[in-house]
């Protein structure tokens, strides 16, 4: 069993009930579940992983709608660094300050696919130039939120 780290895209409105929203999105890939067809990938997840932080853009960093978590995967409080958060909307997310920990090991894209490095969708592009783009290219109020799970 591993830990990783996966970027999950949720719908706008997601930050009025995260927990739920990204239940429901990884739902289909629970390895606990009984869904049709089977796409285990994970057991347990928890929201973020320091050192794993998006950048927050200058200006937006008290914004209610970017996600911290308080505690880390122990239970351990988490400290924040102003700039810094779990995830929010994608236009609130500085992803070039970000820098080298945009791409993660696995995406779960707003349309519910769960991409990865060795299943990529188009064999023409690297894992992190897509992952680069699909989350450049979504609407600034659209969820992206960093998690990390046990697989």
């Amino acid at each position: 069993m591993a830990h990783e780290m996966v970027t999950v895209c949720l719908p706008p409105d997601a930050h009025h009930d995260l927990h739920s929203a990204i239940e429901a999105a990884l739902a289909p890939f629970d390895m606990n579940g009984d869904h049709e067809p089977y796409q285990g990938e994970w057991d347990l997840w928890w929201l973020g992983r320091p050192g794993e932080e998006f950048a927050v853009l200058p200006g937006h960093e008290d914004d209610p709608r970017l996600v911290r978590a308080p505690l880390d995967a122990y239970g351990n409080p988490r400290h924040w660094a102003p700039g810094q958060c779990d995830g929010g909307p994608r236009g609130l997310l500085d992803l070039d300050g970000t820098g080298s920990r945009l791409a993660t090991e696995y995406l779960l894209t707003l349309e519910g696919e769960w991409v990865y490095d060795t299943a990529m969708p188009r064999p023409d592009i690297s894992y992190p130039d897509f992952f680069g783009k699909y989350v450049r290219a979504l609407a600034s109020d659209v969820m992206v939120v960093r998690l990390r799970i046990h697989c």
